[in-house]
């Protein structure tokens, strides 16, 4: 694993020195959910400590939930053997760890496994106020009889503390903003699939995944010899519940579309978004309609439904059984 931490030499007042992120590894069973909304005009903090970010007024447009689970109740956990948990949406399980830093290991759906050689660490814990972190990745794994070549780097900066209110207005006292830079390539004979993501993650203590984020995702698929397709989207992403222990909880889906009814175009926004996952739709005779593939790392992807005809349509995700019912309506 190829990182660096770069160490910001400057004078720091004792409560800078002080501020610094921790998280801790969840348990199996904890469960959460997730909101999603438009991408916000976020100003850029002065100062370091003492920040206030008040998101209170985010709309939630869809919610998405997912759940931790030990390793070695997993198909495939032996797999991930530096992994510390488990997270399953549907029919994917992801992998993490927490031990020195905030990792991901990889994961699999079905069949398809994608277990990292060299783990994408977000960021070293504890992270310090004012630190910065690069990391490199990479994976092989195999689909359809294809060899995929995974690499990709992570670049990720604390630059502020302070209050944190999400949507909702559950108040975080103890908040990190992060900023973010990420590229993912996925290689095969082919062509190439990239990711650009940049923006900016808060997280705190209270959660041992982000608390809110605003980020930008652009995408390049490029089949060899020929141009790229390129697509951009915006969105924010939240912590909207979290549950720890055995209380009797309704599961929201681990995937949400909108908006239902639509006219041209369709937003999917998956719990789980780290697997890829193919999105088809049928009409009620039985017929396809339309098949696309949400490539891993976009949680959020918009399909053209322009052409179906105005009616009622079965949208199904990833390997799942479990339909959603979605109106075509002009």
């Amino acid at each position: 694993m190829k990182n660096a931490l770069l160490l910001c030499v400057v004078t720091l007042v004792s409560t800078t020195l002080s501020a610094q992120l921790q998280l801790s590894t969840p348990e199996p069973g904890e469960f959460f959910t997730q909101g999603v909304g438009e991408y916000l005009t976020i100003p850029e903090d002065v100062g370091t400590t003492g920040q206030v970010w008040d998101f209170s007024g985010t709309t939630t447009l869809q919610s998405s939930s997912a759940n931790f689970v030990s390793t070695d109740s997993t198909s495939f956990g032996k797999s991930f053997a530096n992994a510390e948990i488990g997270l399953e949406a549907g029919n994917a399980t992801t992998y993490y760890a927490y031990d020195g830093a905030y990792q991901f290991l990889g994961g699999f759906e079905n069949q398809l496994i994608v277990a990292y050689t060299d783990p994408e660490e977000y960021f070293p814990l504890p992270f310090n106020l004012d630190d910065s972190w690069e990391d490199t990745f990479a994976a092989t794994f195999g689909a359809a009889g294809i060899t995929f070549e995974r690499s990709g780097t992570i670049s990720t900066n604390c630059v502020a503390q302070g209050s944190l209110t999400l949507p909702g207005g559950q108040v975080l006292e103890d908040a990190y903003r992060i900023s973010v830079s990420e590229y993912l390539r996925d290689s095969t004979f082919l062509g190439t699939y990239e990711i650009f993501t940049e923006g900016d993650y808060w997280f705190a203590e209270d959660y041992p995944l982000l608390a809110f984020a605003n980020l930008t995702q652009t995408t390049f698929d490029t089949t060899t010899g020929g141009e790229p397709i390129t697509q951009e989207g915006s969105f924010s992403v939240w912590m909207e519940s979290y549950t720890v222990g055995i209380e009797t909880i309704v599961h929201a889906p681990s995937w949400s579309m909108m908006p239902n009814p639509a006219i041209a175009q369709l937003t999917i926004a998956r719990g789980n978004f780290q697997m890829p996952a193919e999105c088809v739709v049928y009409g009620l005779d039985g017929r396809e309609m339309l098949r696309e593939l949400i490539h891993p790392g976009i949680q959020v992807s918009r399909l053209d439904v322009s052409h179906l005809p105005e009616g009622v349509y079965l949208v199904y995700l990833g390997e799942s059984t479990k339909a959603q019912r979605l109106v075509i309506q002009r």
